[in-house]
């Protein structure tokens, strides 16, 4: 059992609307509302914690939303540094059969001195936990300071200087930057920012482990890829398998990525408490990952009823149901 701290630097309020159906430029009217603290990182530990695995979130909040803390379960897993600014708010709008429209609002800047804090929090946190794992999860805020992105390095040196090994679910630049730094061991890119990491279309499951090949040859340990309905892949230098489950029905596809990397965090780690055990990791992920995809939000309440996974050795030959995208040549 796996311990996991993640970090969510820009933590987040969600509104999730259930519509029958949506009319673009017209009233629309919702059946339900849903408003909750939320954050890929936030979503990990939840779900970490409902498994009853020794998880600590630690989130940036803005003084003026301290408030909001209380519009989350469990709040007692969570580590909140104070910060200046406001949280950003996302809203989703999901509609019968499952098709979600999103909005998301830019994550919010962030001081130096902000940011130095949130990481010392974090360490202390690896350090009392004695993490096997830190997770950094989601959009990476601006530091307003450089005006750059924060800088991950100094966090991920000291967290692997305590023993623990560094997850990263990201996109964008600050995956770019730092999947070649030598300092994150796991990535969870779906298919299209795999392809985008190697430059490259991916049409093949074959395809999509080769690319995933090549990320271990620039230093990291784990490429996890979600593939969508083509299941996912988990892949290191010496292994690889592939897995997949299926889910009761489609309501909601936000978070799944976050259960299904819950999953498979909390399930790493060998029995010598060193080594990874991919195949049991990957059957985890894929039957959470499958779960969330059924419920209506990011909010999972029981894992007994997750769909039984399948997982095996990857089919080379099997074509891609989902056409990669390159955002640029």
């Amino acid at each position: 059992m796996s311990g996991v701290v993640t970090l969510t630097p820009a933590p987040v309020l969600d509104r999730t609307y259930l519509v029958a159906s949506m009319a673009p430029g017209k009233v629309n009217r919702a059946v339900e509302v849903h408003e909750y603290m939320s954050g890929k990182g936030l979503n990990v530990s939840r779900t970490l914690h409902l498994a009853r695995h020794p998880t600590a979130a630690v989130m940036p909040i803005g003084r003026d939303d301290e408030h909001l803390l209380f519009r989350t379960p469990y709040p007692h897993i969570l580590r909140i540094m104070p910060i200046q600014g406001r949280i950003r708010v996302n809203t989703a709008i999901v509609e019968d059969g499952g098709r979600t429209t999103n909005v998301n609002q830019s994550a919010i800047p962030m001081s130096t001195a902000d940011w130095d804090r949130v990481v010392e929090l974090t360490v202390e946190q690896v350090v009392e936990m004695d993490a096997d794992w830190v997770c950094a999860s989601g959009t990476h805020p601006f530091n307003s300071d450089t005006g750059d992105y924060i800088d991950m390095t100094s966090l991920f040196e000291r967290v692997r200087e305590a023993g623990a090994r560094v997850a990263l679910d990201t996109s964008g630049v600050p995956l770019e930057r730092l999947v070649t730094s030598g300092l994150v061991n796991l990535i969870k890119p779906n298919a299209d920012e795999l392809a985008n990491l190697v430059g490259r279309n991916l049409t093949t499951i074959g395809e999509a482990l080769d690319a995933g090949r090549e990320l271990n040859r620039g230093g990291i340990e784990v490429a996890l890829v979600s593939l969508g309905a083509d299941g996912a892949l988990a892949i290191t230098a010496e292994s690889a398998f592939w897995g997949a489950a299926v889910a009761p029905q489609l309501v909601n596809t936000t978070g799944a990525g976050d259960a299904t990397l819950a999953g498979f965090l909390g399930n790493s780690i060998g029995e010598d408490g060193v080594h990874l055990d991919l195949e049991r990791a990957l059957s985890t992920a894929v039957s959470w990952g499958a779960l969330a995809v059924s419920l209506p939000t990011t909010l999972i309440s029981g894992l007994e009823d997750a769909p039984l996974p399948t997982v095996g050795a990857p089919d080379r030959d099997r074509v891609l149901l989902e056409t990669t995208h390159l955002t640029k040549k």
